[in-house]
C-alpha cells in the first residue's frame, strides 16, 4: 500500500478517537477544574444529562471504533514489511482491544439511566460497573501488549516513522493525567475526562504527518546487498 493510502488509514485513527471523545463529553461532559472530574461528580452529571445525550453518546461507540479500527489497519500497515510476525501480533492485540471498546463505550448509555431512574446504590448500577471493570482490565492487557509492540518497533525504525514520535505515544502520555488534574476551570474537567481518546487522537496526527516508509524500504535494501552472491542465492532471485 503506497503512502498516502496509509496515512488515510491514520488519519481515520485521529478521526475515530476524536469521535469517541465526543462521546464521553455526550455521557458526562461539563465544565471545571481536572481535580473536579471525580467519579461522584461523573454520576451527578450522567444522572441529570439529557437523555438524548445518554443515547447519542451509545451510538458514537460503533462510529468511532470503525474509525479507529482503520486507524489499527494503519498501524499494521507501517511495519509488517519490516517485521511482519510482530506487526501481526501487534494487530490482533490492538483489534481485540478497540473490538471490546464497542461494547464498552456502548454500556455508559445504560449507566446513566441506571444513575437517573434506579439509583447509584442500586443493583443496576453497581453490574454495570462490574461489567465496565471486566472490559477495562482485558482491554488493558491486550492493549498494552499491542502497544509496546509499537513503541519497540518505532525505536528499532520499523515502524516507519521517527523515533521521537515514541513521545506521543499513548503509554508515555497516559503519564500526563496526573498533570491534568491540576489544569484548572473550565478545561480541566472535559481534558481529564476524554485524556485517553484525546492523546490517542494526538498519536495518530503525529503519525500521519510524519510517516514515510523510505527508511523500511531502504533497511530492505541493505539486507538484500548484505547477502551472500552464491549460486543459491542467485537462484532463489531468479537469475
Amino acid at each position: 500500500m503506497d503512502r498516502r493510502k496509509v496515512r488515510l488509514l491514520l488519519w481515520a485513527g485521529c478521526l475515530g478517537a476524536a469521535v469517541l471523545f465526543a462521546g464521553d463529553m455526550l455521557f458526562y461532559g461539563n465544565w471545571g477544574s481536572g481535580r473536579s472530574f471525580t467519579p461522584d461528580n461523573v454520576g451527578n452529571v450522567m444522572a441529570n444529562v439529557a437523555l438524548w445525550r445518554l443515547q447519542l453518546g451509545s451510538i458514537t461507540g460503533p462510529i468511532g471504533v470503525a474509525f479507529d479500527l482503520l486507524g489499527m489497519l494503519g498501524l499494521w500497515f507501517c511495519c509488517r514489511r519490516a517485521s511482519p510476525r510482530l506487526a501481526a501480533v501487534m494487530f490482533v492485540c490492538m483489534y481485540t482491544m478497540d473490538l471490546s471498546g464497542v461494547l464498552q463505550h456502548g454500556i455508559f448509555g445504560p449507566l446513566g439511566f441506571a444513575f437517573r431512574y434506579c439509583g447509584r446504590s442500586s443493583e443496576a448500577v453497581t453490574q454495570i460497573l462490574k461489567l465496565n471493570s471486566i472490559l477495562s482490565i482485558a482491554q488493558i492487557i491486550v492493549g498494552w501488549i499491542g502497544l509496546a509492540i509499537w513503541f519497540f518497533l518505532t525505536l528499532k525504525k520499523r515502524a516507519g516513522v521517527p523515533r521521537w514520535t515514541v513521545f506521543f505515544h499513548p503509554i508515555l502520555t497516559m503519564l500526563l493525567v496526573f498533570a491534568v488534574g491540576y489544569v484548572p476551570a473550565p478545561l480541566g474537567y472535559p481534558l481529564a475526562g476524554g485524556w485517553s481518546n484525546i492523546r490517542s487522537s494526538a498519536w495518530f496526527a503525529v503519525l500521519a504527518l510524519t510517516y514515510k516508509d523510505a527508511e523500511i524500504e531502504s533497511r530492505a535494501a541493505e539486507t538484500r546487498e548484505s547477502e551472500p552472491s552464491g549460486p543459491l542465492n542467485l537462484i532463489r532471485r531468479g537469475i
